[in-house]
């Protein structure tokens, strides 16, 4: 029964850390997809959504940094590569900048 509980215990944390993955990665595609959009069209990239979903992005890295420096080689190599915008690197750069 013990190990049972800590059979689902374990899966119940591969979860959660892969569903955090799956949010920040969500945050990245769609900030870029702004971007590479806006760029497109000749448009403005740093709207008032923008940066609302950007600092939104900034405040879900801070409010789940466990989960965060649990992740965080995963985050770095996959995510938060040199190839995304600068901008939405900035954030996680920063997030890094502050719990060191």
């Amino acid at each position: 029964r013990a190990c049972r509980l800590f059979s689902k215990a374990v899966v119940s944390t591969q979860s959660t850390g892969e569903v955090f993955l799956i949010v920040v990665q969500r945050f990245i595609m769609i900030l870029s997809d702004h971007i590479m959009r806006s760029e497109q069209e000749s448009r403005y990239t740093q709207t008032l959504w923008f940066r609302c979903t950007r600092d939104r992005l900034r405040q879900t890295l801070v409010k789940y940094r466990r989960e965060v420096k649990r992740y965080m080689v995963t985050l770095q190599t996959l995510l938060f590569t040199p190839e995304i915008e600068h901008k939405i690197l900035e954030c996680f750069t920063q997030f890094k900048g502050y719990i060191a």
